[in-house]
């Protein structure tokens, strides 16, 4: 014993670590996720996003007035799951948040605005409830406000993965706002039907050509696969934002889904090797995530971690329910990581042991 106390001793000295004492830690047997299943409700969101609006501007708030998605399992980090930074960001009337750019991948989908806009390499855009906006990596955005009515979205960046691999870089423009050097809504114009490109054009982008997915489109494309009455089990009539040129997901390191629950559809547990958030666009419902119930209505948003069984009810009798999610399913699948697994147990639905209930 006297040897093996020597040995451990030396190792230490060496800045060694013997597998052996560590192999549960260093190779465990399943993704074991800091985060944790976590609901955020719409009314007390909004509160203090208003309240932020009044009181903050936008030098104090880093020119961004936006309310990080904290989760409870990540000890007091700003991030909603360990890839995932989801934030509420509220624009005040005819405002102005100023141009920059970053590495970090970055979308926004919109809650509420009435002539607001975001600019992304000079193609300033009018943003509509339920528009799903795109911002690769590196591009100068900024976003305004042309009347008094404020704006309120989600954000969704990989902050954390980034911050992880220490690869940050981030700019900020000489100008309080981008120059105007294309035509207005351009992006849409050539390239959001989806299906056909601009000669022109090349027909491998890394990134969608479209710099917003309107939601009129979205909705239609949903209604027209719910015609189509085909489904997924797990999720129902659902759909994934994707690059038209490729077929890949919007971004590198996270996607994003629209989803429909018809009225009274209850689906299939399952879980996988990605973590989602998710935005409840319209209805009212409830989630069973690793065996607890969260009651979830408009506005509301939810964590859902890796590797953690789920399934999704809407309560309706005779409304859809639409949810919008963010999740890392393409850098798993990149990395060659990513997993799945149906619950089989109970015919595919967990036993509720308990119902969620916020601390506040």
């Amino acid at each position: 014993m006297k040897e093996k106390a020597a040995l451990y001793s030396k190792l230490k000295e060496q800045n060694l670590v013997p597998l052996w004492l560590v192999e549960q830690d260093v190779l465990p047997l399943r993704p074991n996720p800091a985060a944790i299943p976590w609901l955020w409700k719409w009314d007390q969101l909004y509160e203090l996003a208003a309240t932020s609006g009044k009181l903050v501007n936008l030098e104090e708030g880093g020119d961004r007035r936006a309310l990080g998605l904290s989760n409870p399992g990540l000890n007091g980090k700003p991030y909603a799951t360990e890839t995932l930074w989801m934030a509420l960001q509220w624009l005040n009337g005819k405002e102005i948040a100023p141009p920059h750019r970053h590495i970090s991948q970055a979308s926004r989908f919109i809650i509420r605005s009435e002539g607001s806009y975001s600019t992304v390499e000079g193609n300033r855009i009018f943003l509509e409830r339920g528009d799903y906006v795109l911002n690769p990596p590196m591009l100068w955005h900024d976003h305004g406000s042309t009347n008094d009515k404020h704006a309120i979205w989600l954000d969704a960046l990989d902050i954390p993965l980034t911050n992880y691999l220490n690869a940050n870089f981030f700019e900020s423009y000489h100008l309080d706002q981008q120059e105007i050097t294309k035509k207005m809504n351009a992006s849409v114009l050539k390239h959001g039907n989806g299906n056909y490109r601009p000669l022109w054009e090349p027909s491998n982008n890394e990134y969608p050509p479209v710099s917003v997915f309107k939601w009129k489109d979205t909705l239609k494309a949903l209604n027209d696969l719910k015609e189509a009455d085909e489904a997924s089990p797990y999720d129902d009539v659902a759909l994934e934002y994707v690059n038209s040129f490729n077929g890949k997901a919007v971004m590198k390191t996270f996607g994003a889904s629209i989803q429909m629950i018809r009225p009274k559809v209850h689906t299939k547990a399952h879980r996988h090797v990605s973590s989602n958030v998710y935005y409840v666009f319209e209805g009212n419902g409830y989630s069973v995530i690793d065996g607890v119930q969260f009651n979830w209505s408009e506005g509301d948003f939810f964590v859902i971690p890796t590797w953690a069984y789920h399934e999704h009810c809407n309560i309706s009798e005779d409304s859809d329910a639409i949810l919008f999610s963010v999740n890392d399913t393409p850098l798993m699948q990149t990395l060659d990581k990513y997993r799945e697994e149906p619950y089989l147990e109970n015919d595919g639905y967990q036993t509720v042991r308990e119902v969620f209930k916020s601390p506040l």
